[in-house]
C-alpha cells in the first residue's frame, strides 16, 4: 500500500482529498501539511503543522505520491505578491522537496486558461508554477486544470455561484470546457490519476475529463 502528502487540504478540494484518500485501501499512510490542525481525523492520517516560510529546511518523509491542492484568491490575499507566493512559490518549493526525495508522481491542481505567458494575471501565474513544475521533470507529473471550483468555501464568490446556476443554459461545446466542478470531484479525478502508471507530463481539461467519463461509462 501506499503513502502520499497533501498539500493544501483546508481547501475546498484539498478537504476532499483528505477524507477519500483516509478511506482509500490503496493507502496505508496519509500525510498532511498545514499552518493548523485538521477537524478531520483518522488512524491513518498525520498531520504535521509547518511554517510554509520555511520550506526549504522541511524534510519530506518518503512518499509514493504529492498532492498539490494549494490555491488563494487575490480578495483573500490582499495583494499579488501575497497571491504570487501561495499559488507559485510554496508549490514549486515542495515539487523541489518532492524532487530531491525521489517522489515519482506530483498531482496539482491548476487552472483552466493556465499559460505563463498569459495577459491575465492569474492565468500567467498558473502557468508559471505548471512550468517550474515541469522544469523538475518527476517521472509523472499529473496538472488537473479545472474551470469553477463548486463547493462550500469560506469565501464566498459570487460569480462562481452565478455561473453555476447559468452555465446550464450554455451551448454543449461550453459544458464541456467550461463546466464547473465540486471539490469532491476534482479530488476524485486526482486520485485516480495518481493510479496511472504512465509517465510523462498529463493535462486533464474539463473537456479532457468529460470524455474520458463518458469513455468510461459506455465501457
Amino acid at each position: 500500500m501506499k503513502t502520499a502528502l497533501i498539500v493544501g487540504a483546508s481547501g475546498v478540494v484539498g478537504r476532499e482529498l483528505v477524507k477519500l484518500l483516509s478511506e482509500d485501501e490503496r493507502y496505508a499512510h496519509i500525510i498532511v501539511w498545514a499552518r493548523h490542525p485538521l477537524s478531520f481525523s483518522h488512524p491513518k492520517l498525520t498531520t504535521q503543522i509547518i511554517d510554509f516560510e520555511k520550506l526549504s529546511q522541511q524534510k519530506l518523509a518518503k512518499v509514493d505520491e504529492v498532492f498539490c491542492a494549494l490555491g488563494t484568491t487575490i480578495k483573500k490575499a490582499g495583494t499579488k505578491e501575497n497571491f504570487l507566493r501561495v499559488d507559485v512559490q510554496y508549490p514549486t518549493e515542495i515539487a523541489k522537496l518532492a524532487k530531491a526525495a525521489g517522489v515519482a508522481r506530483f498531482i496539482l491542481i491548476s487552472a483552466l486558461g493556465a499559460n505563463p505567458h498569459a495577459k491575465i494575471f492569474y492565468s500567467r501565474a498558473k502557468g508559471t508554477v505548471e512550468q517550474n513544475l515541469r522544469n523538475l521533470h518527476f517521472p509523472s507529473l499529473h496538472i488537473v486544470r479545472p474551470s469553477l471550483i463548486i463547493g462550500q468555501c469560506n469565501d464566498f464568490r459570487l460569480g462562481e455561484k452565478l455561473f453555476e446556476h447559468l452555465f446550464h443554459c450554455l451551448p454543449k461545446h461550453w459544458l464541456q470546457s467550461y463546466r464547473p466542478m465540486t471539490g469532491k470531484e476534482i479530488a476524485q479525478i486526482m486520485i485516480e490519476q495518481a493510479q496511472s502508471s504512465q509517465l510523462g507530463e498529463m493535462v486533464y481539461s474539463p473537456q479532457k475529463i468529460a470524455n474520458n467519463k463518458e469513455k468510461n461509462e459506455t465501457n
